[in-house]
């Protein structure tokens, strides 16, 4: 009896899907989990996947646009610089102005983390601007949901749903979203300060205005603050409890934060996400088992069991 040979390892690097198709029958193959990622500019967020990375790097392109609907497609590995260079020639934007952390991301990894910019809370969060996905699920099936227009409510749910989810419920393989004139942009940073940036921990902080200033009288380490006040860069040099602890400080003032820098040691042991509620963490794990019940995708990156 011939001997099965092992599974393939796929890195970013060597991506060898450049259709859906392609990946879905890839996953649908699967006896293993796998690391779903894109660019990797967030790659250092959240519990380290130890298994083989699969990129959608190679979903690349715009699939369609019109201008004067304002509606354009993207597979899920083009990179934002290519979507906004494509916007610009007709004086567009993308509404949710997600920051970069130093790379090139890719629209998929913006869709599936759902980190929008200070454009937030005038024109939503990037789920918020989602009209339809094709996405493959934990058992190889290439779906869609949604639509090109905003009427098609079918399925609508759905691609709001994966966004935030951060790969771990689905692959997300091609993204319709809305799209806006340059004249609504605001001009105001989305991005980390760099003077934060040299601090081992870093928390993207949001919680009502009016609670900035409470925080910063009991922060003990640096702290910037955009949006008025309604998010907040928050940098500490190590945890001594919860005074230190971004995601305490956020719960205490109404809000949620992310850490988005840590050691390896400290992802290994501790979630970089908000903490759930038990309901919610249930909820969570129903989630998971409906749309990948094996647990092939990015087990455990936002919470353990997960």
């Amino acid at each position: 009896m011939t001997q099965a040979a092992p599974a393939p390892e796929f890195t970013p690097e060597t991506a060898p899907f450049t259709t859906p198709e392609a990946l879905a029958d890839c996953v649908a193959g699967l006896d293993q989990p796998i690391e779903v990622q894109g660019a990797g500019t967030k790659a250092g967020i959240g519990y380290p996947v130890s298994a083989p990375c699969v990129s959608t790097l190679g979903l690349a392109g715009i699939t369609h646009f019109e201008p004067r609907e304002f509606v354009l497609g993207a597979l899920a590995g083009t990179r934002l610089s290519v979507i906004e260079a494509t916007l610009a020639e007709h004086d567009l934007i993308l509404p949710f102005d997600p920051p970069r952390f130093g790379g090139d991301p890719t629209l998929g990894g913006v869709i599936a983390t759902n980190i929008g910019g200070a454009e937030r809370e005038s024109l939503g969060a990037p789920r918020d601007n989602v009209l339809g996905a094709q996405y493959i699920n934990g058992k190889g099936k290439l779906l869609k949901a949604g639509g090109r227009v905003v009427k098609n409510v079918s399925g609508y749910d759905i691609p709001r749903g994966l966004s935030g989810s951060w790969g771990t419920l689905a692959i997300l393989t091609e993204i319709t979203i809305k799209v806006l004139p340059k004249a609504r942009a605001v001009e105001q940073a989305s991005e980390p300060p760099v003077a934060l940036w040299s601090a081992p921990f870093v928390w993207r902080v949001s919680v009502p205005r009016d609670r900035a200033k409470e925080i910063a009288k009991t922060w003990p380490g640096q702290m910037v603050q955009q949006w008025n006040g309604a998010l907040l860069w928050l940098a500490a040099d190590e945890i001594t409890g919860e005074s230190t602890d971004g995601h305490a400080v956020a719960a205490g003032a109404g809000g949620h934060a992310l850490l988005i820098k840590s050691p390896l040691s400290h992802r290994q042991q501790h979630s970089c996400f908000q903490p759930l509620s038990s309901g919610n963490l249930a909820l969570t794990r129903l989630l998971k088992r409906a749309f990948d019940p094996a647990g092939r995708f990015n087990p455990g990156r936002m919470y353990e069991e997960v």
